[in-house]
């Protein structure tokens, strides 16, 4: 009988040191928890297409009234091709535009364009009883253009103000049948010529994802 209780109390002994043993390891990290951390993403969003063709309207745009083609280069950086008729001409040329806010419907925007603008013969000018007669040549010229764009979807609208400073010297030509035109009428066909303020609305349609 002793022998049994001796036994059984060596075996309770044992069975109490195996438990605490057991308490004491480290318990095996779960796989998921020794994998490392991901990196932080900075990737910047954008809700506007790869490419978009614009249809733009307006006082001294870049590409006259016409159509323009874009592309993005990088989420908030395009490069655009354009080409239009405006009231100095038919126009031709290539721009930029960086947007501040791509990853939201609305985002300011800066941009500049080179533009070429064409030629016209014999424009007839009348003003307060003064008549004269002008011819425009071709003109190169750098647009400074600022502007907000809102892209809900696949179509969106871009207004925008700049201005656009003639590279080459005055293309008003007069015409030599008619007396020197004073600084008035000068001013009249200026105003029409290629260059100065722009105030212009495109409708935007998103092409490709």
């Amino acid at each position: 009988m002793k022998l049994v209780t001796i036994a059984a109390i060596g075996g309770l002994v044992s069975l109490c040191s195996v438990a605490s043993y057991g308490q004491t390891q480290q318990l095996p990290i779960a796989p998921e928890a020794q994998l490392p951390a991901k990196p932080q993403e900075y990737a910047l969003e954008s809700t506007y297409r790869t490419s978009s063709l614009s249809v733009v309207l307006g006082w001294g745009t870049p590409y006259g009234w016409g159509l323009e083609y874009s592309h993005l280069l990088q989420p908030n950086w395009d490069v655009n091709v354009g080409l239009g008729v405006g009231i100095s001409g038919g126009k031709i040329g290539v721009g930029t535009r960086y947007y501040l806010s791509p990853e939201r419907k609305f985002s300011p925007f800066f941009g500049a364009n080179l533009v070429r603008s064409g030629r016209i013969d014999n424009i007839e000018l009348d003003v307060n009883g003064e008549h004269t007669e002008y011819s425009i040549r071709p003109n190169a010229l750098l647009h400074l253009r600022s502007g907000l764009r809102w892209q809900p979807g696949h179509v969106g609208l871009m207004g925008t103000l700049g201005y656009g400073a003639r590279l080459s010297n005055d293309p008003i030509v007069y015409s030599t049948s008619y007396p020197t035109p004073s600084p008035m009428l000068r001013n009249w066909a200026n105003s029409f010529g290629p260059g100065g303020i722009e105030i212009s609305l495109a409708l935007v349609i998103g092409l490709g994802r």
